[in-house]
C-alpha cells in the first residue's frame, strides 16, 4: 500500500515566521528575534540552499563543515534508501551489522598507519567524550588511576555536552553551565597572527607548543590522561598550527605516556588535501575523532578510530570492557551513506584535486588584503578564514562585533552567499565539488560583501 505524503508547502514565509517565534526554541544562542530576518529554507540541491521565497545562496561553509558532495548526492541518497528497504536503524542489544563492519574497514584503510579499530557515535560531541571517556579508562585499566586529566586548547571547540563544554575553549559556551565537570586544563592556542606570547616564528621557537610542556610538568605528568585539540582549528578562524608544533606535541605525549586525541570532527574526510589533516603533518595520533563529512551530511554519524593496542586493552573481563555507547550510534542507514560518500571522493579523486582548488582560491582572494578591514587570510585546504579588524596596522577589534558580524552575514546573503560567523571572522568550509567557476564567483561575492563591509564599518 503506498501512503499518502501531506503536502506541507503552501504555509508563507510570514505564517512560518510566526509559527517559529511560536514553538521552535532555537540552538546555539538565537532567539525569537532571529525568525524577524534569519533564513527559513525550503530545500537545497547541490551546493546551493534555497529559502521558502525560491531565494538561492551558495553554502559557503557546506553545512557547518559536513557536506563535503553538496546537498542531495545522489549516490549517497541511493545508498540510504537501498539500506532503509533492509534495516535502517540499531536492533535491540545493538548487534553489529553489515553496514557497520563495512564502513569501520573503509575507515581503517584510509587512517594513518596503526589505528586499526573503529567505535561508532552520533555526532561529534558524542565521538569527542568517547574519546575523553576511553582515555581515562585506559589509564585505569593499566594500573594508572591518578590518569585522568585532559590538557586542551582556548579557543578550541569539542562539542556541546556538559563535560565537552567545559573542554571547550570559549568562555561564552561555558560560564551559563558552570559548575562544569572537573579535570580539563586549557593552554594558549598556536595563533601566530594574535600571538598570545607577542612572539613570531620562527624565531618564537614554537612557544605554543612548549607551554604544552610546561603546563603537563606543573600538573605532574602521572595526573595528565591525554592531550585533546584540533591541528587547524576550525570554527574558532581556521587557525593552521605553525610548522613543528604537532611534531612537539606528539614527542610530548610520547616522553610523558600522555595520549594524544586528534580531534578531526571538521578537518577529516578531505577537505584539507588528505583524508585526515594529521597525514600530512607526519603524526599518527592515539585517537582520532571523525564525524561531520563521514556522511557527506546525509545523515548523523560520528567516529572515534583508535590504535589496536588501546581497543584490546578492554578486552576480556566484563570491568575491563567499554559500558559505553548510544542508541542511534552507527545506525546501519548512517553508516550505508558514510559507505556511499567515501566511494563517491574516491571514484572522482576529488581529494588529490583540494590543493589546486586551494591555491586557486586563496590567489583569488589575495586582492582583499588591499581592504582596510582585512587583517589576515589563513587556509588549510579548501578551510578559509578571514579576520576582520578595524584597523589592519594596529590589529585592534571592532569595538561592536556583534553589528559587524550581523552587518556581514546580511551582507553576504544580498550577495548569494550563506554563511555563518563566529565574531568578526568569514569562514568558509567548501565542499569538495566545488568548481573553479564557482569559486571565481564566490571570490568576486565575497569581495562585493567585504568592500560594503569596510564602507559601514570601516
Amino acid at each position: 500500500m503506498k501512503l499518502k505524503t501531506k503536502d506541507r508547502t503552501s504555509e508563507t514565509d510570514a505564517e512560518l515566521r510566526e509559527k517559529g517565534k511560536k514553538y521552535l526554541w532555537l540552538s546555539f544562542g538565537r532567539d525569537e528575534s532571529w525568525f524577524d530576518q534569519g533564513l527559513i529554507l525550503s530545500r537545497a540541491q547541490g551546493h546551493y540552499v534555497y529559502d521558502v521565497g525560491g531565494n538561492r545562496y551558495f553554502d559557503a561553509m557546506s553545512g557547518q563543515g559536513a557536506v563535503m558532495l553538496g546537498y542531495n548526492h545522489p549516490a549517497v541518497v541511493e545508498a540510504m534508501v537501498v539500506q532503509m528497504q533492509k534495516i535502517t536503524g540499531n536492533a535491540s542489544g545493538w548487534p553489529a551489522s553489515v553496514p557497520q563492519i563495512q564502513l569501520a574497514e573503509k575507515i581503517v584503510s584510509l587512517a594513518p598507519p596503526g589505528l586499526s579499530k573503529v567505535f561508532f557515535a552520533c555526532n561529534g560531541t558524542d565521538a569527542t567524550e568517547t574519546a575523553v571517556k576511553i582515555a581515562r579508562q585506559y589509564w585505569k585499566l593499566r594500573g594508572k588511576a591518578t590518569k585522568y586529566k585532559v590538557i586542551v586548547r582556548w579557543g578550541g571547540y569539542h562539542g556541546s555536552s556538559l563535560a565537552m563544554s567545559a573542554a571547550s575553549g570559549y568562555p561564552w559556551r561555558r560560564k551559563s553551565f558552570e559548575p562544569l565537570p572537573v579535570g580539563f586544563v586549557h593552554i594558549k592556542p598556536p595563533y601566530c597572527y594574535r600571538c598570545p606570547y607577542g612572539l613570531t616564528y620562527p624565531s618564537c621557537g614554537v612557544e605554543c607548543a612548549e607551554e604544552f610542556r610546561k603546563v603537563v610538568e606543573y600538573e605532574d605528568p602521572s595526573t595528565v590522561a591525554a592531550y585533546m585539540g584540533e591541528f587547524t582549528i576550525a570554527g574558532g578562524g581556521v587557525i593552521p598550527p605553525p610548522p613543528g608544533y604537532a611534531e612537539r606535541v606528539r614527542e610530548l605525549c610520547d616522553r610523558y605516556e600522555i595520549l594524544m586525541i586528534a580531534d578531526e570532527i571538521v578537518t577529516g574526510f578531505g577537505k584539507t588535501g588528505s583524508w585526515f589533516e594529521c597525514q600530512q603533518l607526519g603524526v599518527v595520533p592515539d585517537m582520532v575523532t571523525a564525524g561531520k563529512a563521514l556522511t557527506g551530511g546525509h545523515a548523523a554519524l560520528s567516529a572515534v578510530v583508535a590504535k589496536a593496542e588501546i581497543a584490546q586493552t578492554f578486552s576480556g573481563d566484563s570491568d575491563a570492557c567499554l559500558h559505553h555507547g548510544y542508541t542511534f550510534g552507527g545506525m546501519p542507514v548512517a553508516c550505508a551513506a558514510g559507505l556511499a560518500a567515501i566511494e563517491s571522493v574516491e571514484e572522482q579523486d576529488l581529494v588529490a584535486q583540494v590543493p589546486s582548488k586551494s591555491g586557486f582560491f586563496r590567489q583569488l582572494l589575495e586582492p582583499l588584503r588591499e581592504l582596510g578591514i582585512v587583517g589576515d587570510i589563513r587556509s588549510t585546504g579548501l578551510m578559509v578564514g578571514i579576520e576582520l579588524v578595524k584597523d589592519r596596522r594596529t590589529k585592534e577589534g571592532f569595538s561592536q562585533p556583534n553589528r559587524v558580524r550581523d552587518a556581514l552575514i546580511g551582507l553576504a546573503r544580498q550577495n548569494g552567499i550563506h554563511i555563518a560567523s563566529l565574531g568578526t571572522r568569514m569562514h568558509f568550509f567548501l565542499p569538495l565539488t566545488v568548481t573553479n567557476e564557482e569559486l571565481e564567483w564566490l571570490a568576486q561575492a565575497t569581495q562585493r560583501t567585504l568592500q560594503e563591509l569596510a564602507s559601514r564599518f570601516g
